[in-house]
């Protein structure tokens, strides 16, 4: 009878094990950055220059920094040139060519909320081979706190630099759903 339950312990065991290794999801391949890469500091400084360029341009300067070949990840942005019927290199033209307040809407009205504190548009930048990623520090108003409340953010920019060009973006951006009518909370 021992032998039987020890047998039957061993068996179950093993089932449990198994099962977990089952359910477990097979690994995934880096792809990023392109298997192989290699380069030199000098590639490598290239490469995080065009990334800090990014975070501190504007307008036409900005719109110099892409490639025609310009590949877009963030979900808003491609779902904006897919209606727009355009390509991602002309979306991004369309939306950082202009000057800042056009694109942005206009001034902000006079009776504004505070203003947050400065953040870092340059907190971490890291290159490898030819991606680099930009990491930004900002801060944002506590929806569930009084106006002037805010708090600490970082979001991310990261891109594929081809000779000294963006060729790709990708960030944490989603599709958010449209304000509910009548303002916040109604």
């Amino acid at each position: 009878m021992r032998t039987m339950t020890t047998t039957l312990n061993v068996v179950l065991g093993l089932l449990v094990v198994a099962g977990t290794a089952a359910a477990q999801q097979p690994v995934q391949p880096i792809t990023n950055p392109t298997p192989g890469c290699t380069a030199t500091p000098a590639q490598l400084e290239t490469v995080r220059q065009a990334g800090i360029a990014f975070t501190r341009s504007q307008g036409a300067e900005r719109v110099a920094l892409a490639d025609p070949s310009y590949k877009q990840h963030n979900p808003a942005f491609v779902k904006g040139a897919r209606e727009a019927g355009m390509s991602d290199y002309d979306y991004f033209k369309a939306r950082f060519g202009g000057p800042p307040a056009a694109r942005q809407g206009g001034a902000p009205p006079a009776n504004a909320a505070p203003a947050p504190p400065p953040g870092n548009n340059t907190e971490i930048v890291m290159a490898e081979c030819d991606l680099v990623t930009v990491i930004h520090r900002n801060n944002r108003q506590d929806p569930t706190a009084a106006p002037g409340t805010f708090y600490e953010v970082f979001t991310f920019d990261t891109f594929r630099v081809r000779n000294g060009k963006l060729v790709e973006h990708w960030d944490g951006a989603v599709i958010n759903p449209p304000a509910p009518a009548g303002g916040r909370g109604n």
